[in-house]
């Protein structure tokens, strides 16, 4: 019995597999773009999924500070949860900090040294993303409105920074062992004040990892700031990794981090209704700001598999769903025509082949035969 409803599981899951194909790996595009922000050229590493050639779907994108370094592995992470519906597909941009800029790129200016009239340091590199990056990865690929950015030490400290200067910009927000001890813990007040006035929107999922106190200590208060203020508009997640380093928390803090950001997106692993899916892929649609319907082969494999549990009223209307939203699916009338005779139900099953007859255009002899078939 286990053994089958393991099998049946596989089917659900496997027909997502089909990704690993050779063929299917991500693609890697680099660009280099000449900053009137910035007043500079800078480097972007652009991953984008499997299959992105080969189809017209829109995806949303993932910003990522220290691009060169964080993007392969983190890129990698996105693919393979995507590849298990944990997240969606996702275009990772990498932009690239080099070592000679990177603490200027990614750290606040100190409260006393700001200028009213000219961006710094952080917030000019947060408008160099906002103005240049951002516009440019829009004009160059299929995006969505969702978009994400993580960094990790000055980068998580970036990721925070952004989160209080412009929020909305970005829908989730991703913070590994941020350092928050920058000018005396200078990030703290602004998260307080941006967290007392409700201003801060979306996910954060922030991590530390087993460092000095100089890093966990600031890290803790802000964890605490979230907890004191809390809001409905902003979803937050703390953890600490306590196995992991400073260097090494990053494949971590990017796996849970990710999945925070897309809380809701996957599918449990056991029977759904057709009212189930309709639910989920609803919170789908409104995560990303657009319509996102029940893939045909879900629908099958969770009709197929309350058929083999015997819930005939669930397996039906899953599946006459599945054949009136996918009319030209051979596929999805064959399962229906299945369905009606696994539940013994004849005069609907000889229906079903009516409509199917009539609904697919250009049925060969073959397909015909095959669904004929079915009845002997």
């Amino acid at each position: 019995m286990k053994r089958i409803v393991y099998g049946l599981m596989l089917l659900i899951v496997g027909c997502h597999c089909s990704s690993w194909a050779a063929a299917n790996y991500p693609e890697v595009q680099e660009l280099v773009i000449d900053s009137s922000v910035m007043g500079e050229t800078r480097n972007l590493v652009v991953y984008l999924p499997a299959g992105y050639q080969n189809n017209e779907d829109r995806f949303p994108v993932l910003y990522l500070t220290d691009g060169d370094i964080q993007g392969p592995h983190t890129a990698g992470t996105v693919d393979y949860l995507a590849k298990f519906d944990q997240v969606p597909q996702m275009i990772v941009v990498g932009i690239v900090n080099p070592r000679q800029t990177r603490e200027r790129d990614l750290t606040v200016t100190s409260a006393d040294k700001q200028s009213a009239e000219q961006l710094e340091n952080a917030d000019r590199f947060l408008a160099f993303i906002e103005k240049d990056v951002i516009p440019l990865v829009k004009q160059q690929y299929r995006t969505l409105d969702y978009q994400a950015l993580s960094g990790t030490s000055h980068g998580g400290q970036f990721a925070i920074n952004a989160l209080i200067k412009r929020p909305g910009l970005f829908n989730g927000v991703i913070a590994i062992s941020p350092s928050l001890y920058w000018h005396n813990q200078q990030m703290l007040g602004l998260s307080e004040m941006a967290l007392k006035n409700h201003q801060l929107q979306g996910r954060l999922f922030v991590s530390i990892a087993n460092e000095e106190p100089a890093m966990t200590e600031p890290f803790q208060k802000f964890v605490d700031l979230t907890k004191r203020y809390p809001t409905d508009k902003l979803a937050v997640i703390s953890q600490t990794f306590s196995n992991e380093t400073h260097n090494t928390t990053v494949l971590q803090g990017q796996y849970y981090g990710l999945k925070h950001l897309f809380s809701g997106w996957a599918i449990p692993e056991s029977p759904q209704t057709l009212a189930d899916l309709q639910a989920i892929f609803e919170k789908r649609s409104k995560l990303l700001n657009t319509a996102m319907v029940i893939p045909e082969d879900r629908a099958a494999g969770y009709g197929q598999w309350l058929q083999y549990l015997n819930r005939q009223d669930d397996a039906l209307a899953l599946l006459n769903w599945n054949r009136i939203t996918y009319p030209q699916s051979f596929n999805a009338h064959a399962a229906l025509i299945r369905a009606y005779l696994h539940f013994k139900k004849t005069a609907e099953a000889k229906a079903a082949l009516t409509d199917a007859l009539r609904s697919i255009k250009g049925l060969s002899s073959e397909q015909k035969a095959q669904l004929e078939g079915l009845f002997s």
